[in-house]
């Protein structure tokens, strides 16, 4: 087992962008094509990720501080500080229940699609990490010598992933009409999981009278705005308003200085919300010809069955408003750490992962960025309750990872982890049941 751990963490150990680039090159030659073709688009893609991570790392490192400035303007006491989703990831990818959650969701993913039970050949392992997260989480509280707690650690991941796959089929069409992502699905955990709420959200909103004739649509903005209303303005108008906001009642700031602050940051996030979409086009020119062989290779083999290819939410994240949404939500979510009285959130870490939060929201509402700001707002209320309610738990897996937890917090946790409220489910029961 051990061998089989070390080979997992060695593959992990590269990251994403280097791990899905030998997944799409193997993938494309199992399919039939030549190396070079497999080869040239896989590491396309991989060049794209690396891309839009090295974007969101530039939002991260401009919001961070801003963020930082916007809690201490407004006085927050709190006592759990978000250190963001790598953490969760690189603990969920850490234990010893890596190889046989992997198997077994793999395992879900062939039978499901042998059975007609779903559409969806998930290529994100990746975004396996989430149902490993509440693995490990059984695992830490029932002991990893507890044999039900084995039961419950497998069972829950390939129960969770069953429901990603069949809420991935039921959302492509949306994520075809709104994005163009034809012939893709999501199965990302985090996405399904407010999807789930989005969507019956979204229905409520359609039946309510005036409310339902609100349609805020980045071409009508556009339209109406003119130049403001361009992404590059938008992200600079966007960025510019956080800045002066979090530099307000500063003590010590100049005036001049707090103009080259709004500026600096206004051209940080308006070169984000230029540069996001076209990194995601470099991710879609690499998928394309390994999403294309993979339909002739299914069609072939399984005649008159249509098959989706099932990637993270990031080939997502460059429509405009996701992006526009992503940034809306920072103050939101600043607001509502401070006026929920059980929340005991810092959000910091994660602020940057808003656009992936947006992602749900824009799909279930069609694009329709009204709509679309209420279901943030409900979003960040129950994630930033769930990240709350498992802080302790984040705490203790963190310690468990010989992660150093940042001085002056008692606790540490990510928002990420708040968004899935369905892995939380069978961790509580297994809680119950171990204990």
């Amino acid at each position: 087992m051990q061998i089989i751990q070390n080979i997992f963490t060695y593959i992990i150990d590269m990251g994403a962008s280097v791990m899905m680039p030998i997944i799409f090159t193997l993938l494309g030659l199992i399919m039939g094509a030549k190396f070079g073709e497999a080869l040239r688009a896989g590491m396309t893609f991989g060049v794209g990720f690396l891309g839009l991570n090295t974007i969101i790392g530039l939002m991260s490192a401009t919001i961070s501080p801003v963020a930082t400035a916007l809690v201490e303007n407004l006085n927050f006491k709190l006592t759990a500080i978000d250190i963001g989703w790598a953490t969760g990831s690189a603990i969920a990818w850490s234990t010893e229940a890596v190889p046989f959650v992997f198997i077994a969701v793999i395992i879900t993913n062939i039978l499901m699609i042998l059975l007609g039970w779903t559409k969806t050949m998930d290529v994100d392992i990746w975004n396996y990490w989430h149902v490993l997260f509440s693995a490990s989480a059984i695992l830490l509280v029932c002991g990893v010598n507890n044999v039900l707690a084995w039961v419950f650690a497998i069972g829950q991941a390939m129960v969770l992933m069953g429901i990603t796959f069949i809420m991935a089929d039921y959302s492509q069409a949306d994520y075809a009409e709104v994005f163009g992502l034809e012939g893709i699905s999501i199965p990302h955990c985090q996405t399904v999981s407010i999807l789930l709420y989005t969507y019956p959200i979204d229905w409520l909103l359609n039946k309510i009278p005036g409310v339902k004739d609100i349609h805020w649509t980045s071409e009508g903005i556009a339209e109406k705005l003119g130049l403001l209303g361009e992404p590059i303005m938008m992200g600079f108008i966007i960025g510019g308003f956080l800045a002066a906001l979090a530099q307000f009642k500063t003590h010590g700031v100049s005036i001049a200085a707090a103009i080259q602050q709004i500026f600096i940051v206004g051209m940080n996030v308006a070169a984000v919300l230029v540069l996001i979409p076209r990194m995601v086009s470099l991710l879609m020119e690499g998928l394309m010809p390994i999403s294309e062989m993979t339909q002739a290779f299914l069609e072939k083999r399984f005649p008159g069955r249509e098959l989706y290819i099932g990637l993270d939410s990031a080939v997502a994240t460059g429509h405009t408003f996701v992006i526009s949404l992503g940034l809306i939500a920072i103050p939101i979510v600043l607001i509502l750490a401070v006026v929920l009285p059980w929340n005991v959130v810092l959000p910091l870490g994660d602020l940057a992962t808003l656009p992936f939060f947006a992602v749900p929201c824009v799909v279930a509402s069609k694009g329709n960025l009204f709509r679309g700001i209420i279901e943030m707002i409900v979003i960040c209320v129950v994630v930033l309750t769930i990240a709350s309610l498992g802080s302790d738990i984040f705490t203790e897996l963190v310690k468990t990872a010989n992660i150093t937890v940042p001085e002056g917090s008692a606790q540490i946790t990510c928002m990420v982890i708040g968004t899935q409220w369905i892995t939380w489910i069978p961790f509580l029961l297994a809680k119950w049941i171990c204990l």
